[in-house]
């Protein structure tokens, strides 16, 4: 009896590559991180380093506007026969990770702007690229369940992380 419950519990999913599942599972984790931090970064920078809190806004603000920059390299990157996706993917860890370890260090508002400018540009470099790399893991009919199930991912991780929060 509870082979059979599983199993339908199951059924309902689409049936997609296990790389798929694996890096949708990831995505989810990685948003649930995102959710637990995304209100004390503010408050830490205010309270704790007494930035001005507009300051500080202009300052994660410049994230997505380097983040749209990175976007529009990324479609270059990620198709040239020189680069490819995977030296894409492996550039902007190499950002996030340098900008995770500047953020970590901040003490002043100039080294909180470059951390989020370089944190920007490296999210800007994922995006664009991991979802090129997905769409060469799937066939074009399984194209729109798995970008539903990888946005559900997303946003169920978020969601849970900021829940968490509260």
């Amino acid at each position: 009896m509870k082979f059979i419950v599983k199993y339908q519990l199951i059924s309902w999913l689409p049936q997609l590559n296990s790389q798929v599942w694996i890096l949708g599972i990831g995505r989810c984790i990685s948003q649930l991180g995102i959710g637990f931090t995304l209100f004390y970064t503010t408050i830490f920078f205010v309270n704790q380093l007494e930035f001005f809190a507009t300051s500080v806004g202009l300052a994660l603000g410049g994230a997505s506007v380097a983040g749209i920059l990175g976007r529009l390299v990324a479609s270059s990157l990620c198709d040239s026969s020189v680069c490819g996706r995977r030296r894409t993917l492996l550039l902007s860890a190499t950002l996030s990770a340098i900008a995770a370890a500047i953020l970590a260090a901040t003490n002043s508002f100039a080294l909180l702007v470059i951390g989020n400018l370089l944190l920007g540009f490296g999210q800007g470099l994922y995006w664009p690229t991991i979802d090129t790399v997905i769409t060469d893991l799937i066939s074009p009919s399984q194209c729109q369940d798995t970008f539903a199930v990888m946005r559900v991912m997303d946003y169920v991780g978020l969601g849970v992380g900021i829940l968490r929060r509260c």
